[in-house]
């Protein structure tokens, strides 16, 4: 498997921090949206994805974790722009991801992971947790964000549509009032009461670089909500 660092991202949502791509075999097989609207899968993401995969760009594991430890030492990076956790579908590599976390040295980072949350991958996040290593659990509807949360994790969740700012050709359609309006009778909590953070990157300009609320994972048991993006977002259910 296959893994790049780019060291300042152009991406427009996360700003100029490092990003890290990884190869499409860490993604598990599990998660609902592979091949069934993933915005990486999609649009100019998708080919440089395709590329890391490929092995036409990047690195091994172990010249990945050298790379991050020259990251500058305070500064917020993205792992996993595109891809997951090391290890091989559904799987999380214990000792990888721990040699990660080391090489990590307590930098913030966003970090996420569709695994499944086996016996296994719970105590391999547990031990990265532990080195500074927090990893977000994504769920995929607001139920199974309260799993996630009952279980003591950092969570954020997939979004139905319309909790998104409207857009057309990459411009806002609708003031941040009219959008404020629109969505004010959205449920604003999960079942059994969590507080939903819409990500403010979805409905201003702000960008990761500034927000950085997935680096932290003392937010008070907040559960960050992503609306459905990416050019197939329709395609995707999130009930």
């Amino acid at each position: 498997m296959n893994y790049h660092l780019t060291e300042v991202s152009t991406n427009s949502k996360t700003g100029p921090i490092p990003v890290a791509t990884i190869s499409s075999e860490t993604c598990p097989t599990s998660c609902p949206l592979l091949g069934a609207g993933c915005y990486a899968e999609h649009g100019p993401l998708r080919i440089h994805w395709g590329a890391v995969t490929a092995k036409n760009k990047g690195v091994s594991f172990e010249e990945f974790t050298k790379r991050v430890k020259k990251l500058p030492r305070h500064g917020l990076w993205r792992y996993g722009q595109a891809g997951d956790l090391p290890g091989k579908g559904d799987i999380i590599d214990t000792n990888q991801l721990l040699a990660l976390a080391k090489a990590n040295q307590n930098r913030p980072v966003i970090a996420f992971t569709h695994k499944p949350p086996t016996k296994a991958n719970l105590e391999a996040l547990r031990l990265a947790s532990e080195l500074g290593f927090n990893v977000n659990m994504s769920a995929d509807n607001m139920s199974e964000a309260d799993t996630f949360c009952d279980l003591d994790l950092s969570t954020v969740v997939v979004l139905p549509l319309e909790y998104a700012r409207r857009t057309s050709r990459g411009e806002w359609s609708e003031t941040l009032t009219e959008y404020k309006t629109r969505t004010k009778s959205l449920p604003k909590t999960t079942p059994k009461n969590r507080r939903i953070g819409v990500c403010p990157a979805t409905y201003t300009d702000t960008r990761c670089s500034e927000c950085r609320i997935c680096s932290n994972h003392q937010r008070n048991n907040v559960v960050v909500g992503f609306p459905v993006h990416g050019t197939k977002k329709l395609k995707i259910n999130t009930g």
